[in-house]
């Protein structure tokens, strides 16, 4: 039996990287809408401490937090250095809070039009050469048009359930035997003060 031996050069092959290389205009995109989301997150966390737990923006602020993760990933994906808050360090302002409940809300409405206005307007033609990008940035758009602004002009209406109000829905449901929410909130979608 003939031994065969075969020499790999392994010099001649380019080395590849794991991340891929963005454009300026790319990674800018991807920290405008991250520094959005940070603004949110604070501005959620101000309001609930202004107007308690039992509103909307229990449920809205875990929302931005998740969004935030996901531009996080591409970040670390793209091996681009990721950010702190600079709202919750109090490094950046934030903007002065509304005055009631009801112009929070409608301050919601500004804010997700404003949002969608610079995902489509700005963010989204930044990284067309990015499906990967593109398809988050996507969900964070459509997010904000299809759960959070119908929530906070539902709010503004007067039809918003409060959690404590889900709260107790889903224990009469549990008592009942058909389950539940145990808490947490129905309409309650979240959205971002921004802008």
């Amino acid at each position: 039996m003939k031994k065969l031996i075969i020499s790999v050069t392994l010099g001649s092959f380019a080395t590849v990287s794991n991340a891929a290389t963005l454009t300026t205009d790319a990674e800018n995109a991807i920290l405008t809408a991250l520094m959005d989301e940070y603004k949110a997150v604070a501005t959620y966390e101000a309001l609930i401490d202004q107007y308690g737990a039992n509103t909307p923006f229990s449920k809205i602020i875990k929302a931005e937090e998740r969004h935030s993760d996901a531009l996080i990933n591409l970040l670390v994906k793209y091996d681009v250095e990721v950010p702190t808050n600079p709202y919750l360090e109090g490094t950046m302002p934030l903007d002065q809070l509304p005055s009631s409940l009801v112009a929070a809300y409608e301050a919601g409405i500004q804010g997700e039009l404003a949002n969608i206005a610079l995902y489509q307007d700005e963010l989204l033609p930044a990284v067309e050469a990015y499906p990967d990008i593109t398809k988050v940035f996507t969900n964070l758009m459509s997010a904000s048009q299809d759960k959070h602004l119908p929530t906070f002009e539902n709010c503004v209406d007067g039809t918003c359930e409060s959690r404590h109000a889900n709260a107790t829905h889903g224990q009469q449901k549990q008592a009942n035997g058909h389950g539940g929410a145990g808490g947490k909130g129905g309409n309650s979608h979240s959205g971002k003060g921004r802008k």
